[in-house]
């Protein structure tokens, strides 16, 4: 009966052991076939020199990954990318923080109505927005210069998309004001979980609203800030729709971030093994930068 009741112990204890892995079993097996098959094939076709997707190259082993290192229109791309991602975090993060603030204070209807439709420009299509600010934006019937010319503060049109010295800021504003109130309903989750009873505490000893924030608000949200932080980076990085809806790289490569450029190279210039080579340098960039961003921003204990 003892050796009866231990088998069966035994086989309960290995069904529970093994359940979670074979629930688990589907998703990576559809991860590993097309995340990790692709990454493969990426990383082979690196060291060839293919031209156009479904045809076979030649092994030429590290020229491409050469080739990408001596390109100074690859590190050009890298300096427009670290543009890209401290202007759009720095924003949103400021607008977001803004916003959520003012939604937490916000009760009643009007509250939740704000909060409701605090998100309408994150909803949008992003190809909807890009037609959007394309109207506004245009030099010849936008609104934005029609506006400006009859309030006088500009005697003759101006096309923010279409000048280098000022398509990449243009585009990370309307980038900005898509994605602000993503952030600020991330952090306004944050703010919810914070007791009220801390803020009442820090009235009665005469605390003001400056050190509530940094104080109370502020480690009160590390959790949530890490994660913005870390993974908000790596998403903006890889923001390519946006940019390419908008201007498509130019004018004149001025929006040319690390996406765009890949992009390009493979599909618009047909150098399929070199943009891989290219793929393959700026994935590891990224994992260092994810691993920096994770030990540096850790939430202390």
């Amino acid at each position: 009966m003892q050796i009866a009741r231990a088998s069966g112990h035994s086989r309960k204890s290995l069904y529970k052991t093994i359940l979670p892995y074979v629930l688990v079993a589907p998703l990576v097996i559809w991860l590993f076939a097309t995340v990790g098959l692709s990454i493969v094939n990426v990383v082979y076709t690196s060291f060839q020199n293919t031209t156009f997707v479904g045809t076979r190259g030649e092994f030429v082993g590290f020229r491409n990954y050469i080739n990408v290192l001596t390109d100074q229109s690859y590190w050009d791309a890298w300096i427009r990318s670290i543009i890209w991602i401290v202007g759009c975090s720095l924003l949103a993060t400021i607008f977001g923080f803004a916003l959520a603030l003012l939604l937490n204070s916000a009760t009643g209807r009007l509250g939740e109505f704000a909060r409701t439709w605090s998100i309408t420009s994150w909803i949008i299509p992003t190809i909807c927005v890009a037609i959007i600010w394309l109207w506004i934006l245009n030099a010849s019937f936008g609104i934005l210069n029609h506006v400006l010319m009859n309030i006088g503060l500009i005697s003759s049109p101006i096309v923010l998309l279409g000048n280098p010295d000022t398509a990449l800021y243009a585009a990370i504003a309307i980038h900005v004001w898509r994605w602000f109130p993503f952030t600020a309903i991330i952090l306004l989750a944050g703010l919810s979980t914070i007791p009220k009873e801390l803020y009442e505490s820090a009235s009665v000893d005469g605390a003001s609203t400056i050190q509530k924030f940094f104080k109370i608000t502020m480690p009160g949200l590390q959790n949530v800030t890490f994660t913005l932080g870390v993974v908000g980076t790596l998403w903006v990085f890889n923001v390519f729709d946006t940019i390419w809806l908008l201007t498509s790289g130019g004018p004149l490569n001025a929006t040319t971030t690390v996406p765009i450029f890949i992009y390009w190279g493979a599909f618009r210039q047909f150098q399929l093994g070199r943009t891989s080579a290219a793929s393959v340098i700026t994935s590891i960039i990224m994992f260092v930068v994810a691993m920096l961003l994770i030990k540096l921003t850790q939430p202390k204990d």
